[in-house]
């Protein structure tokens, strides 16, 4: 079958979830059966249409109403669309309103009637709460409808009646522990008031027990706990006991056009979602999964398969796992309420779907018209319209909320086979067989999804299970959205924005954007930023250098759903540049400088100098970066920051002082666990650092310049080491080794400093071995090693270079001292002007 072909014959709609084929083509998948209770049979089911071939779309389903959802809610609910969307929209008001006043002493319930919200309970205190929700929202239709209190009890056991039920779980609960499950329908809110509602779901073929319930009617009492129906109910001021008729799921129809399970369910799809990866998915009705016996779903077209829709990845009909009321092996918990819901995922590669619900109107539409924008609870009183298959768009009133049972998938076994879930209920919404998986919506807001009906009985109606309770069993998925295009609202057309102020516009609200809603931007040349959309629809962003024509894309956003980018252009006028900031790096001081950042005008271009050079982009969100890897400082390092654009002055230069710490030196003469001799010292420690830095050499923690002990007979003449502090010159520092260290290990540690901010410390340990004694002789001669030096030194060594005097100790005589003090103080003068030399070229080295 042709792309185009089957695009025509699901365009006939489905539930929702409708899917796009590869050309983005509105193509909704649904599905088809025969009535459960009059055997019609689909036209659709008549024929068959080979792979490939032209067939012509197929007509509606028998019964099925080709009226769109415009005539639909004129016809069941007497509104137009427009009133309809308002409906949803107050109904969304009504359950916010009943978050705020569930914890209110005195509240009872809450329904939205004749476009107003009528808060039902008693007492002062939910009076004052009704009245200070309603002045903090001017225009909210809010009205308490004001109840008389219960009287209390006169002792202390509790008088029958007089007993407040809180909400639905709750007594549920009760009823199951006190009364048990056998004939129990459904335990519902109906606004003011809580129904039990009993005889409807598994009544026993034996006669039951009648007795007149609250309402006036029948109830049917089949309980077989610890007291009856009517007994339990007797115990509650605002609890009543009413029969129920039987609920049955939807989804027992084979043939048509649809999607059907690999198990035989054929159902129509509910909503478009995406699974935690932000994948494609759809969300339908879980008793479809066949409590997990159903692993594919496919396309139907006339009563064939048409190509896979996808795979049953999730499905939960009633509790966890797909458990019945009474869970075996729990007896804490007895009351197992869940949902009926089922996730298609890995959807055929061609199909995509959207967040829209299909109109069942022109088959011919280029896309559907109810447009999904996020999910609602369902409220008493508010407008719903429910759209499936087998009978197209039916709407109505919620008439009640609560806890439903429905026969479990091994019900025909197993009578205890009964599924709680939470739903809701309208006796005007008509539905039938393949109508199952469903959406209802109110407005554009989706409420819930299609789970049982009933009809031909004593009354019409139809149940869903809420949207919002069965997406809480799936964490991480989402409820795609629809969301519209952004739309420049500033500058207007013809006219420009200065750069740097407010290029603004706006999300349309009609359909109104979901909460969280954002816009992402993106402008060749720059990361992509996106921008918060308010609860009036409002974005902005700041315009970026450089003056000119600026297009850009915008697209609207919320977790993973996407309104498609919009491109638009705005005209951008110079403007003067400001001065940039620099933010100091953190973690002061450093150790070392590779970036630095700051603030400026977007799109501008950064430049530094001074100490440190570099350049980079101020981004969209104005902030900028630059790299000054290459430009190696320590100490104070003054950094200058200035921005510019084609077209605009240079921006004033920004200054900041960052201290970055020298690294830490290197000791190269000496490497830990080295062994020395007494009598063969080496004459210096030396090592690397960064040149201009003072370099402090200690052993043992004692800095070279202090005097050192005297030490042991044939050590070298322990007299006062008077090291200055060595300037590194070239990258190198060198001290004397000191003479008088005693026999054992020894540390040397040292650092460096620059602008008075010192490294980290280098350590070397080495072990001084005393040097051997001779057997029975005078003390051996100590031999220092060979060193390389200048011609003048070879004339007083006699001419070899040694630093010993051929066997004779070496001369000191006064003669001797004269040269060597000449020699010191030309070193001091020598090493004072390059330290000097050092500093000034530093700081006139241009950043």
């Amino acid at each position: 079958m042709s792309a185009d072909n089957l695009r025509r014959v699901l365009s006939l709609g489905a539930a929702t979830g409708v899917l796009t084929a590869s050309a983005y083509m509105a193509v909704p998948v649904w599905a088809a059966g025969n009535d459960s209770a009059t055997g019609a049979t689909s036209p659709a089911a008549s024929a068959v249409a080979s792979p490939g071939t032209e067939t012509p779309a197929p007509a509606l389903a028998a019964g099925i109403s080709a009226a769109g959802l415009a005539d639909a809610v004129q016809r069941d609910l007497g509104v137009t669309p427009e009133q309809f969307d308002a409906a949803g929209e107050l109904g969304v008001r009504a359950d916010a309103a009943a978050a705020k006043l569930r914890a209110v002493p005195g509240y009872t319930g809450i329904r939205v009637e004749d476009s107003r919200i009528i808060v039902s309970g008693f007492g002062a205190e939910l009076q004052a709460a009704v009245h200070a929700l309603a002045a903090g929202a001017p225009g909210l239709p809010l009205e308490l409808e004001a109840q008389a209190a219960p009287e209390p009890a006169a002792s202390g056991s509790l008088a029958p009646g007089s007993e407040l039920a809180a909400n639905t779980e709750q007594l549920f609960q009760a009823y199951v522990r006190d009364v048990g499950i056998t004939g129990l329908q459904a335990v519902v809110s109906i606004g003011s008031t809580f129904v039990i509602r009993t005889g409807g779901v598994n009544t026993p073929e034996s006669a039951d027990t009648a007795a007149p319930s609250i309402t006036g009617s029948v109830a049917t009492e089949t309980g077989t706990g610890k007291m009856s129906a009517s007994e339990f109910v007797s115990r509650y001021a605002n609890v009543e006991l009413a029969p129920g008729a039987p609920l049955k799921p939807e989804a027992d129809v084979r043939g048509g056009v649809g999607y059907a399970a690999d198990s035989g369910r054929i159902c129509s799809t509910g909503y478009s979602a995406f699974t935690p990866a932000g994948l494609p998915a759809v969300l339908t009705a879980g008793h479809c999964g066949e409590d997990g016996v159903s692993t594919t779903a496919d396309l139907l077209f006339q009563g064939e398969r048409a190509g896979l829709l996808g795979k049953f990845e999730f499905s939960q009909f009633g509790g966890p796992g797909n458990t019945p009321v009474l869970q075996p092996n729990n007896g804490v918990d007895p009351g197992n309420v869940g949902t009926d819901l089922s996730v298609i995922s890995a959807l055929r590669a061609d199909l995509d779907p959207l967040p829209a619900a299909t109109t069942w109107g022109d088959p011919a539409a280029a896309e559907p018209d109810v447009k999904i924008v996020g999910p609602a609870a369902p409220v008493i009183g508010m407008d719903v319209c429910r759209s499936g298959w087998r009978t197209g768009w039916s709407c109505g009133t919620i008439s009640e909320v609560g806890i439903y049972l429905i026969e479990g998938t091994n019900y025909a076994e197993d009578k205890k086979d009964l599924r709680a879930i939470r739903g809701f209920v309208s006796l005007d919404v008509q539905s039938a067989g393949g109508d199952s998986g469903g959406p209802w919506i109110s407005g554009n807001f989706a409420v819930g999804i299609h789970s049982a009906g009933e009809s031909g009985g004593a009354q019409n109606f139809a149940l869903a299970a809420t949207l919002q309770d069965a997406l809480e069993v799936l964490p991480g998925y989402q409820l795609e959205v629809f969301l519209n295009k952004p739309v420049l609202t500033s500058p207007a057309p013809g006219e420009a924005v200065q750069a740097g102020q407010a290029i603004s516009g706006q999300v349309p609200a009609e359909p109104a954007s979901a909460a969280g809603t954002a816009v992402l931007i993106t402008l060749p040349g720059h990361e992509t930023f996106d921008v918060p959309v308010d609860n009036a629809g409002h974005w902005s962003f700041n315009a970026p250098w450089p003056a000119g024509p600026l297009t850009f894309q915008a697209e609207t956003m919320n977790g993973s759903s996407r309104s498609g980018a919009a491109s638009l252009t705005a005209d951008v006028a110079p403007a003067p540049l400001a001065a940039p900031t620099i933010a100091a790096p953190a973690g002061q001081p450093l150790t070392e400088l590779t970036t630095l950042s700051g603030t400026g005008a977007p799109g501008a271009t950064v430049t530094v100098s001074g100490d440190v050079a570099g350049s980079g982009t101020v981004g969209l969100d104005g902030q900028w970066t630059a790299s000054v890897a290459g430009t190696a400082a320590f100490g104070n390092v003054t950094a200058n920051a200035v921005l510019s654009s084609p077209g605009t002055a240079t921006s004033p230069a920004a200054t900041a002082t960052v201290q970055v710490t020298p690294p830490r030196p290197v000791i190269e003469s000496i490497h830990d666990g080295q062994h020395v001799r007494q009598d063969n010292l080496p004459q210096t420690i030396s090592g690397s650092g960064t040149e201009g830095a003072e370099v402090t050499v200690s052993i043992d923690g004692k800095p070279l310049s202090s005097p050192t002990s005297g030490g042991p007979a044939g050590s070298r003449s322990a007299v006062p080491a008077l090291v200055p502090l060595e300037l590194v010159a070239g990258g190198t520092w060198q001290v004397p080794f000191p003479d008088g260290l005693a026999p054992g290990a020894h540390t040397v540690s040292v650092i460096q400093a620059l602008d008075g901010l010192s490294s980290a410390t280098a350590t070397a340990s080495f072990v001084l071995d005393p040097a051997p004694a001779s057997a029975g002789g005078p003390p051996a001669v100590v031999v220092n090693p060979p060193v390389k030096t200048s011609p003048a030194d070879l004339a007083n060594t006699g001419g070899n270079g040694d630093r010993r005097n051929t066997g004779s100790l070496a001369y000191t005589g006064p003669s001797a001292l004269i040269p060597a003090a000449g020699a010191a103080a030309t070193a001091i003068v020598v090493g004072a002007g390059l330290m000097a030399l050092v500093r000034r070229r530093r700081r006139q080295t241009p950043g």
